[in-house]
């Protein structure tokens, strides 16, 4: 395999992001040469997959040690501004890059500045935190409210004026957009109202009205993702190796099922995943796989032929073709759900061993961020 890390290179991750809502996405499939269907993450949650993406490594439950990042291969200048609070300078994701922005240590908000001041989970960081969500909430009544996360366009703007005057550069960008709370620009209700609504359906509470209602909203982030992405795609040079991926998928009331729980579902294992100027890859791609296509060289366990895909939460384990899914629930074809018999890939699903056990380890402060508690 080739090197090519001396080159401009540009890693997109998108928060579940669904493999069937990319084509609400026209812009970006136009930008990609190659899209890959069989593609699937190593879990089923941001702490689960971005070990894989960056590090290549099925992950240890802590984050990502540093010395595993992708970032450390390129002679370039590495540029990372994400916006998940799980994917920040606290869980080990700034290693190998010369700048590196996120919500946690950033400085975004008065309450990121106050995180950096104030050791978390102390009494008064603790204080500080309800005081702050419930003054969010209460302004959220009374003035208008902001989008959930950083917006996508500020993200590119801080990307396009960071590598602007520069021939190389490797650059990660992550968006949130779709994560819920969904609450695009163009939604036909008030941003407080509609992410009232999306907890309120996420939480098993909304009515069917308010059910589709969310399945909108969801589609709408996409699309308005899509267009801001735009602005990305035409002003990066046509040589740049890029890798557009989703870190896992979302549900959207499947079997009464909504966000990203701990389910081996394809659903949320299979996930949107198209390149430019890239390698040459197998049937099936694993997000594992990511560094190594980046680089054109191997990274960690990463290969660029595969013909199964792994993936764990908790004491779950999957394992994916092209064609099938094996859980602990059973054996069933990807593309209709019904069950099938296929001894091999159940015996690779038994012998896989991925030597951890991926929980929600994150602070509590970040998951409440996130919506999930």
């Amino acid at each position: 395999m080739t090197d090519h890390t001396t080159e401009t290179t540009l890693l997109v991750t998108v928060d579940s992001l669904r493999t069937d809502h990319v084509q609400y996405m026209p812009r970006t499939l136009e930008f990609l040469e190659e899209t890959h269907d069989a593609a699937f993450a190593t879990s089923t949650a941001t702490p689960g997959s971005f070990p894989a993406i960056i590090g290549g490594e099925y992950p240890a439950g802590n984050g990502l040690e540093s010395e595993a990042s992708v970032a450390h291969k390129f002679e370039s200048h590495c540029v990372g501004i994400t916006t998940n609070h799980l994917l920040s300078v606290e869980y080990g994701y700034a290693a190998g890059f010369d700048s590196f922005t996120s919500p946690k240590g950033g400085g975004e908000s008065l309450k990121d500045k106050g995180a950096i001041l104030l050791e978390r989970g102390s009494l008064p960081y603790k204080i500080a935190s309800w005081g702050y969500n419930r003054y969010q909430q209460l302004r959220s009544y009374v003035e208008e409210t902001e989008k959930s996360f950083r917006p996508a366009g500020d993200v590119i703007d801080q990307f396009l004026t960071e590598t602007g005057d520069r021939e190389e550069w490797f650059g990660w960008l992550h968006f949130m957009e779709p994560h819920h709370p969904y609450d695009p620009d163009g939604a036909p209700i008030d941003r407080a109202t509609a992410q009232r609504v999306t907890r309120r359906v996420l939480s098993d509470r909304g009515s069917e009205e308010d059910e589709a209602l969310v399945r909108d909203l969801y589609r709408q982030e996409v699309s308005e993702l899509d267009a801001a992405l735009e602005t990305l795609w035409n002003a990066i040079p046509d040589e740049t190796r890029v890798v557009f991926c989703g870190d896992h998928g979302e549900l959207l009331g499947e079997d009464g099922l909504w966000g990203h729980p701990g389910e081996m579902r394809p659903e949320l294992l299979n996930v949107p995943f198209g390149t430019r100027n890239g390698s040459d890859l197998g049937e099936v791609v694993s997000l594992v796989d990511v560094p190594t296509i980046l680089t054109g060289t191997e990274h960690g366990v990463g290969t660029l032929e595969r013909e199964t895909a792994f993936a764990a939460y908790g004491d779950q384990k999957a394992a994916m073709t092209a064609a099938h899914i094996a859980t602990g629930d059973g054996t069933y074809r990807l593309d209709d759900g019904e069950p099938v018999d296929d001894p091999a890939l159940e015996r690779e699903r038994d012998r896989f061993d991925p030597a951890y056990v991926v929980k929600e380890a994150a602070l509590q402060e970040d998951l409440e961020d996130l919506g999930y508690a």
